[in-house]
């Protein structure tokens, strides 16, 4: 039986708690689609059978793959949200989650849930209210990459690459459109996946990391229970807290050291044009410049700027002090100490 809950969950039944205290509407949704998914876990496998040979029947995606990543909690949400509702693109939809042996059956079958709804951009840590609204299709990329979301591999043996690639195009024949997805694990390991999808493009959001690192902290307190227990993937050298970081602080501070550090790296590798860099705080101030990017030089597309425009109207960026003075202080000093470079606030 397929896992229900991730393993990188260390307090299940604490966030089970904290979720309901919350009273978000997207919080309370993941509960339902976690309760739903085990009681279509029956259904989900009889129409694997019909899953698999959409997939036999692909071959290579054709089409350009936007995939938008980035540390944690430095706006990738809200980026892929804006992007996927005013650009001609797909993705993955909550429904995927309750049926992830078969998706695109299940979109197919019960495409009477899938209503059209006004714009939303609210969201819980990532997480979103209604079947068709977005969903990070990590329980997809579990398939190719592994239960172990905050390990991506480096590499990817070529049967897997090769189901990856099969999935890809079939989703994209299903649907028609170019995929739009969002997964912060490949902030580090994007080029695995370059390699194994060579018409993925990748949007890789950073953000002011003193502001960054304090919204980590409180994650980890919100979804894991505890400052101390990861929340998205750590800095290798320095990820556990008493081994080999002396304290939450210095542990998130290294782990978005880590992220800039392989950003860097990435972008070199893949270069500038398949692998770009938007900053946090430019995409609250204009939005829509990202939008008519990505319709221009991924999609081919012209987009009607001043719609965009006049639809898209600036967000107010979160980039405010929410933990102590004392905190927040130790905060900058780990940081510049291991070169992470602070941007300047000019809002």
């Amino acid at each position: 039986m397929r896992k229900l809950i991730p393993p990188n969950f260390q307090d299940p039944v604490g966030l089970a708690t904290r979720l309901v205290r919350s009273r978000d509407p997207a919080a309370l949704f993941a509960m339902l689609s976690t309760f739903l998914a085990a009681v279509a876990i029956p259904l989900d496998g009889v129409l694997a059978a019909s899953e698999r040979r959409l997939y036999e029947q692909a071959s290579a995606p054709r089409m350009p793959i936007v995939i938008v990543t980035g540390a944690p909690r430095v706006g990738t949400t809200i980026v892929s949200q804006v992007l996927s509702a005013h650009l001609p693109v797909t993705f993955f939809n909550n429904l995927t989650a309750i049926f992830p042996r078969a998706p695109i059956v299940a979109n197919r079958l019960f495409r009477r849930l899938l209503r059209h709804r006004a714009t939303n951009y609210r969201s819980f840590y990532g997480r979103t209210h209604g079947f068709a609204r977005q969903n990070d299709g990590l329980h997809l990329w579990d398939r190719w990459l592994g239960e172990d979301r905050y390990a991506v591999p480096a590499e990817l043996a070529p049967p897997v690459a090769e189901r990856m690639r099969r999935f890809f195009a079939a989703y994209e024949t299903a649907f028609g459109k170019p995929i739009l997805t969002k997964n912060n694990a490949l902030a580090t390991h994007a080029t695995t996946v370059a390699r194994a999808l060579p018409t993925s493009h990748f949007v890789f959001v950073r953000r002011q990391p003193e502001y960054a690192a304090q919204s980590i902290l409180r994650a980890r307190e919100v979804i894991q229970g505890s400052r101390s227990v990861p929340y998205g993937v750590p800095d290798p050298r320095c990820g556990t807290v008493g081994k080999d970081a002396a304290s939450p602080i210095e542990a998130v501070c290294a782990q978005l050291a880590y992220h800039d550090r392989r950003m860097r790296e990435q972008q070199e590798e893949l270069g500038p044009g398949r692998f770009w860099v938007l900053e946090y705080e430019d995409f609250c101030r204009t939005p829509e410049r990202i939008v008519e990017r990505v319709g221009r030089e991924i999609l081919g597309i012209e987009v009607d700027a001043a719609a965009v425009r006049a639809a898209l109207p600036s967000f107010h960026s979160t980039n405010r002090v929410s933990v102590s003075a004392a905190d927040f202080t130790e905060i900058r000093a780990t940081l510049a100490r291991l070169d992470v470079p602070l941007v300047a606030d000019d809002r």
